[in-house]
């Protein structure tokens, strides 16, 4: 995509601080970090959404993740790590990417949890009408 920042970073034609890529990922220092050593793991192919990445380049993104996260821990020691990653409205930039986010005790990073009542009856048809969904993709 033209227009795309991370398309740009991957074709070398925007700056980064690219700490590993291959042939399906590049994994670079997110430019307005949560905590030192914020690591975004983008696909090179360019997908808008979680849902459209294909399942080759979507394990890549994990298995990077996972090293890039090991790698942090040890290198920063750091208290636990968080990886995530956001779609629809609540992303940044148009192309998916996960998030490997080092954490320590007391850094201020949280989410806040709504306090949500779900019935046992809510609880029960959503359970039922997730599996039939599941069940129809195989």
């Amino acid at each position: 995509m033209d227009n795309c920042i991370f398309c740009k970073i991957i074709s070398k034609t925007e700056d980064a601080y690219i700490i590993h890529e291959n042939e399906y990922v590049c994994c670079f220092l997110d430019k307005y970090p949560i905590n030192n050593g914020h690591i975004l793991v983008v696909p090179k192919k360019h997908y808008r959404e979680f849902k459209d990445v294909d399942q080759e380049s979507l394990s890549k993104v994990i298995l990077a993740s996972q090293q890039v996260a090991t790698a942090l821990e040890k290198l920063l020691n750091t208290d636990g790590i968080t990886i995530m990653q956001n779609n629809g409205m609540f992303k940044d930039v148009e192309h998916y990417h996960m998030h490997i986010i080092p954490r320590f005790k007391n850094d201020g990073f949280s989410w806040i949890e709504p306090d949500i009542k779900v019935s046992k009856e809510d609880f029960i048809s959503l359970s039922v009408n997730l599996e039939r969904a599941l069940n129809k993709s195989d």
